[in-house]
């Protein structure tokens, strides 16, 4: 307990790793529910479950002053914790040895200790998840019919409860955990799932009328990790493809959702040996990059931490990337001879573990193939590996699968790097997005743009991001969006929101950011002339003068350095929003 918690404790309070992105999002949903209600309707219902937002709601009736504190330490103590689970639960079953190597394996677990400040589903799951494993694990292991429906339904549930498709991949441990062959254990354990599972369906049908287990944005998974220009990182926003196609169901966010599933269907089908290609060699990077690109979140990001603590973040994350790769790769070496092993001995404990990784492994590969997604999956592997390792016996017999794990690293981390490259060089570019509608503020109007020059990355009904072709600015490259304001827009104030996203300064005159209000240039900020990133705001209306019917924005690369890392600089965020009133 001390390594697991007291390490976490120890990263978080070198690196407090701030919320943002999703992880912002379910802090906000969590503080909606705390302060609305349990049913109180939002936009969170829409792309997360309940089960985290509501652990975090009762803690922040608790400690309300630092909300992101809070969590964060939290996060950190919970997934801390788990490390205790298997040296507890399989005291009946494992040698001491065996459940210590288990319980360090978890505790010192690098990839995750430096995830573990980051206020994520995939951390909170760990608890339910591994303790689910590890009860299924016991009733194999125990036999004659022993089985715990009660606690393998309420585990079962809670995993649900915080990431959906957990109720898919813990079948394989939570039935043996529930001893179902027995009908009065397979009932008991029906009911302890089946409860608290409606009991959330009819939370999500107050909140938004909708009776269901599952959030709305699968299709959006499923179509971001197919749309042409995703094999590079896996997963894209798929809404400008969407626009690229129909700008006019970009309006409809429910539309959009459903629309979804068929798009990305249809992609599959155009594509069909190229995307089974790419969710391969997804599987494969994910085996040995997931770790790495988790430093993004915690320490990479320049939203991650402090502005005081942002070198020492990305200092750590370049120290410690390669290292990551390494680390990964080996689990996945012994996690492969753990396989061969459960194989060879017939052992169905080890098989039911890896049965539950490889779904978990299918699932992502076809939607949103995420480093972080992966945290669960890499848990149970290592649960796998020490099973393996209590079973041989010797130090003769230790040897063969040592070697084995360390073959299957090697090629791993000599294979993956080209075959990645093969995939993203396969691939088709992004569709080009002509035209694309803006939400104004309140969503009841919507600004009509078109993108001039440069190409759309990004869009999310009120914000949009736009980004010059290369990936970094070219002297005379330009990336400008043209916006015509609806005749009958509400008659409110009106404001344009830019993000500054270049930190560095003291290089004056190399790119603009600039607005222009029918015709005439309003706002000119250089990016690179001060330090420090931020948000900028233009007013749009006000000061008595006539409504404008369009806007420009644009990024302007004048005379940028050859050479130089410009792609901060080369892309930017805006959203319309309101005003303050006058």
């Amino acid at each position: 307990m001390a390594l697991g918690v007291g390490l976490r404790i120890v990263f978080v309070a070198a690196y407090p790793t701030h919320p943002f992105s999703d992880f912002r999002a379910l802090v906000d949903f969590a503080l909606r529910l705390r302060d609305h209600g349990l049913a109180a309707p939002g936009w969170g219902w829409v792309q997360f479950n309940p089960g985290m937002p509501l652990v975090l709601s009762v803690l922040f009736r608790v400690a309300p002053a630092d909300p992101a504190s809070a969590a964060r330490l939290a996060t950190a103590t919970a997934s801390g914790l788990t490390a205790l689970l298997p040296f507890l639960i399989w005291r009946p079953v494992l040698a001491y040895r065996w459940r210590m190597l288990a319980g360090l394996l978890l505790a010192l677990w690098p990839g995750q200790v430096f995830f573990s400040g980051v206020v994520a589903q995939e951390n909170w799951v760990l608890p339910p998840a591994v303790a689910l494993a590890c009860l299924g694990v016991r009733a194999l292991r125990e036999g004659r019919g022993r089985g715990y429906p009660i606690v393998a339904g309420l585990l079962l549930a809670v995993s649900a409860a915080i990431r959906q498709e957990m109720l898919l991949v813990l079948l394989p441990l939570a039935l043996p955990a529930a001893g179902v062959s027995r009908r009065r254990y397979a009932l008991l354990f029906a009911l302890a799932a089946g409860a608290p599972l409606l009991a959330l369906a009819g939370q999500r049908y107050a909140a938004t009328g909708r009776f269901a287990l599952t959030s709305e944005h699968g299709g959006l998974g499923l179509l971001g990790s197919a749309v042409p220009g995703s094999a590079a990182a896996g997963w894209v926003d798929p809404t400008p493809h969407v626009a690229s196609l129909d700008p006019e169901l970009v309006k409809d966010g429910k539309r959009l959702r459903q629309a979804s599933y068929g798009l990305a269907a249809a992609e599959w089908k155009r594509r069909y040996r190229f995307h089974v290609f790419r969710a391969a060699v997804a599987g494969l990077r994910l085996g040995v990059q997931s770790d790495s690109d988790n430093l993004y979140w915690s320490v990479g990001a320049n939203e991650a931490l402090p502005e005081q603590r942002r070198d020492a973040g990305a200092a750590f994350a370049a120290r410690w990337t390669s290292w990551l790769r390494w680390e990964l790769a080996l689990v996945q070496g012994l996690f492969a001879a753990a396989l061969v092993v459960g194989l060879r001995r017939r052992d169905p404990a080890i098989l039911a573990l890896c049965a539950a990784v490889f779904l978990k492994l299918a699932i992502q590969v076809l939607v949103s193939p995420l480093g972080r997604l992966m945290v669960p999956a890499v848990a149970l592997e290592l649960l796998a590996i020490a099973l393996a390792a209590a079973s041989l016996r010797g130090a003769r017999q230790h040897l063969l699968p040592l070697a084995f794990a360390g073959a299957i690293a090697a090629a791993l981390l000599l294979a993956v790097p080209p075959l990645q490259a093969l995939a993203v060089a396969k691939d088709e570019a992004p569709r080009r997005v002509a035209r694309f509608p803006l939400a104004l503020p309140g969503g009841k109007a919507f600004a009509e743009c078109s993108m001039e020059e440069g190409r759309l990355v990004a869009l999310a009904f009120n914000r949009a991001r736009i980004a010059m072709h290369g990936g970094t600015a070219s002297p005379g490259e330009t990336a400008r969006v043209s916006c015509l304001l609806p005749a009958t827009h509400p008659d409110l104030p009106l404001e344009l929101r830019i993000e500054d996203p270049y930190a560095p300064g003291g290089f004056p005159g190399r790119i603009l950011e600039r607005v222009s209000i029918d015709g005439r240039v309003v706002f000119s900020h250089d990016l690179a002339g001060e330090p420090g990133a931020g948000v900028l705001e233009v007013p749009l209306t006000g000061d008595g003068a006539a409504r404008p019917s369009r806007f420009a924005f644009e990024i302007l690369a004048v005379r940028p350095d050859p050479g130089w890392a410009w792609g901060a600089a080369s892309a930017a965020t805006f959203e319309l929003s309101a005003g303050a009133a006058p």
